[in-house]
């Protein structure tokens, strides 16, 4: 060998060394919570409280943040973690345990904020076996939850996933700090009157006394109290996006347009449906 070669191969191995000891320095600073982050353990009992226990925290973008720092150890986990005698350094219950808390901590995520979930998600959600989860998704159960094919991917929405869950006994729902209007509990509500309904009576408010706080006519008083009902019709549409956002500001939402906007389409598109069901005779 060549003393050039020598040098070229001992600068590289310098190199891969040098660059391989600091990720592991990072990747443990990051575990120890010396890099501003959490230490695994506030890590770990944050996202278990949030996944298992419904348990949420005043800033809006903690569950975010503690997701994000969890992709440290998910990946860190992909590896076979040994010592050079070829002795396993974790079990396979402690890598069990977080990569199911991760996935269950995602899937609440994904429901709060109505998106989907994924089989394994739901089902570290509900500490059952995935293969439960398929089964509820069987087309042979009259129930069935209903599921979206994306190439090798299999989806459920986050209505019909909280609908499943839901039923639970050992199912904690979120614990919302702000109990004012969100737009995401909208995304995932099935009945969108129920929703509306809970955050007035969070508020110990009556329709009237919505009514008389907003100057609402008799003809407004009578639609609203028809779409908490859940009972639609040809005049659903009447109350405006406007009159939807002053009504979010009055129950304290922190995002009152968006929560404007996806009740006006979220009525819009009951609306379709009920009139297509009314027109269009059914298909036999």
């Amino acid at each position: 060998m060549h003393m050039m070669q020598k040098i070229e191969i001992t600068q590289i191995a310098s190199t891969a060394a040098g660059e391989l000891v600091a990720a592991v320095e990072t990747v443990l600073a990051a575990l120890k919570g010396d890099s501003g982050g959490r230490d695994a353990k506030t890590l770990f009992e944050g996202l278990a409280y949030y996944a298992w226990s419904g348990i949420t925290d005043e800033d809006p973008n903690w569950i975010e943040d503690l997701l994000h720092e969890a992709c440290v150890p998910v990946e860190l986990l992909r590896g076979n973690l040994m010592d050079p005698t070829g002795t396993n350094l974790m079990t396979t219950d402690a890598i069990g345990f977080i990569n199911r808390l991760v996935n269950a901590a995602h899937a609440r995520k994904a429901i709060d904020d109505g998106g989907r979930v994924t089989i394994e998600w739901l089902a570290a959600l509900a500490n059952v076996s995935e293969r439960t989860i398929r089964s509820a998704t069987n087309a042979s159960n009259p129930n069935a939850m209903p599921i979206i094919k994306e190439g090798h991917w299999t989806f459920i929405d986050a209505s019909h996933a909280l609908q499943w869950i839901s039923r639970r006994n050992d199912f904690a729902p979120t614990q919302v700090p702000n109990n004012g209007p969100r737009s995401s509990e909208l995304h995932r509500a099935l009945q969108l009157g129920e929703v509306w309904q809970k955050w007035r009576e969070n508020q110990n408010l009556t329709i009237d006394d919505l009514a008389a706080a907003l100057g609402w006519s008799g003809k407004q008083v009578a639609l609203y109290a028809r779409i908490e009902s859940g009972n639609l019709g040809d005049d659903s549409l009447v109350l405006s996006p406007q009159f939807w956002r002053e009504l979010a500001v009055h129950l304290g939402s922190k995002e009152p347009d968006d929560v404007a906007a996806t009740t006006y389409r979220s009525l819009a598109a009951a609306y379709a449906n009920w009139r297509l069901k009314s027109d269009l005779p059914p298909r036999h």
